[in-house]
């Protein structure tokens, strides 16, 4: 994942690396908006999901909206850091999706947009989950309707595919267990409804992070599936003085 050379350290013993294409994309550093652009083209290609085109839409999607939080909303002057692995052995072929900043953190960005409430680390990773509390920015497939529901979505998709979903940041994390074929239509706009942990964990990371994972022949058509998550999201509320966090 060419871990050790974004870090600029040495290491031993050597490690051989393996090919790239079809396998995994190695760490990518995203620091504007034209570089999330360039990662999701080469996405198709490293990862050979040109047999999956819906599946590659829905992992295309997941990797835009996680990118794009990071730019317009962690304040992380490194941008963001992305990887990708695509497994097709034993079990269901599905892609994992990891995505790390050291920006601000979800409960600081919070208190920025609503400086008349105090959130500590683990409801603010609640209500960065839930849609419309974040903000309103339109994404790849973003309208007036599901601004701010980024994570409300790509959770919706792990869990849709029966996936994972996890996500870390200051002190707080939580992660959705995967979801059985019965659970999977299920879908709660309130992350702690879900079969799911949240814990504190000792050492505290300054930003944020998120990893999904996606089953990839879980989905036959994007589209559909896209429109049925988006349908769970409930009118934007005009004005952020409704929102309480209690």
């Amino acid at each position: 994942m060419k871990l050790f050379q974004h870090l600029d350290i040495g290491y031993e013993p050597h490690i051989t690396e393996h090919e790239e294409i079809g396998r995994f994309l190695p760490l990518r550093n995203i620091q504007r908006q034209s570089d999330i652009q360039l990662v999701i083209a080469d996405v198709s290609a490293l990862l050979h999901l040109d047999q999956y085109p819906d599946s590659l839409a829905a992992v295309q999607y997941c990797m835009s909206e996680l990118l794009r939080n990071v730019l317009e909303h962690s304040g992380s002057p490194d941008g963001a850091y992305i990887c990708a692995h695509n497994y097709t052995g034993k079990g269901p072929h599905r892609v994992t999706l990891a995505v790390a900043d050291c920006g601000c953190g979800i409960s600081q960005h919070l208190s920025h947009v609503y400086p008349e409430v105090k959130v500590n680390d683990l409801i603010g990773l609640k209500y960065a989950m839930l849609p419309g509390v974040t903000g309103v920015v339109p994404g790849m497939y973003g309208t007036p309707d599901n601004a701010g529901a980024g994570l409300f979505i790509t959770r919706c998709i792990a869990k849709g595919t029966g996936g994972y979903f996890e996500i870390i940041s200051g002190n707080a994390a939580y992660r959705l267990r995967r979801a059985k074929i019965d659970e999977q239509s299920m879908l709660f706009q309130d992350p702690f409804l879900e079969r799911s942990d949240q814990w504190e964990i000792p050492h505290p990371w300054i930003g944020t992070v998120v990893t999904i994972e996606i089953r990839t022949e879980a989905i036959s058509e994007f589209e559909s599936f896209f429109g049925w998550i988006r349908d769970q999201i409930p009118p934007l509320v005009p004005t952020k003085k409704r929102i309480r966090f209690t």
